[in-house]
């Protein structure tokens, strides 16, 4: 098949599936018939199964781990060799520069700098000494943001544009936060 064809497939599967994932959540019939298949299918699979699934699913979502991060650049790889193996050859061909041709491993080059950078790069750490710096970093928008929020657990200050603590995603330990914050260059 032809490739736009397949992809307005699997577009058209998406749109469906997060309208059902909207629709089920909203309607109270539908909850339960999700609820009931889902205790159906814990009959069927074994508890062994299920609890090795839990875990895997914890590890994979609730501990630090380095998995998705291999698979990002196993994915990565495998559109480059596709774009070496297909399309480099077939460009080579039509006489087009060399410089048009490494562009992308250009490209690629940079992407991976700016990817190990986010992956090695403390995001820093909220103590009381450096509490009014990291309040400074962003403006408060008093919606989502609001100025004078403190945290639950160590009682410092929230500052715009982190998670802070543990209800909010990060972890408190005697007063010192680790501060989860995305940092735009430029």
């Amino acid at each position: 098949m032809d490739f736009l064809v397949l992809f307005l497939f699997y577009l058209a599967l998406l749109v469906i599936g997060g309208g059902t994932i909207c629709i089920c959540a909203k309607t109270r019939h539908l909850k339960g018939l999700v609820r009931g298949g889902t205790q159906i299918f814990s009959y069927i699979i074994p508890v062994c199964l299920q609890r090795a699934t839990l875990r895997l699913l914890h590890y994979l979502f609730h501990t630090r781990n380095h998995t998705f991060i291999i698979l990002h650049l196993i994915l990565q790889g495998m559109v480059y060799t596709e774009y070496t193996w297909e399309i480099f050859g077939y460009c080579q061909e039509l006489d087009f520069s060399l410089w048009y041709l490494l562009l992308p491993y250009l490209l690629l080059i940079v992407n991976l700098v700016f990817f190990t950078l986010s992956c090695v790069t403390d995001p820093g750490t909220i103590t009381k000494g450096n509490e009014a710096l990291f309040l400074q970093v962003y403006e408060f928008d008093e919606v989502m943001f609001p100025k004078n929020a403190r945290c639950s657990t160590c009682a410092l200050r929230k500052p715009a544009r982190s998670k802070h603590c543990s209800k909010c995603g990060s972890v408190c330990v005697t007063g010192v936060c680790t501060v989860l914050t995305i940092t735009v260059f430029g």
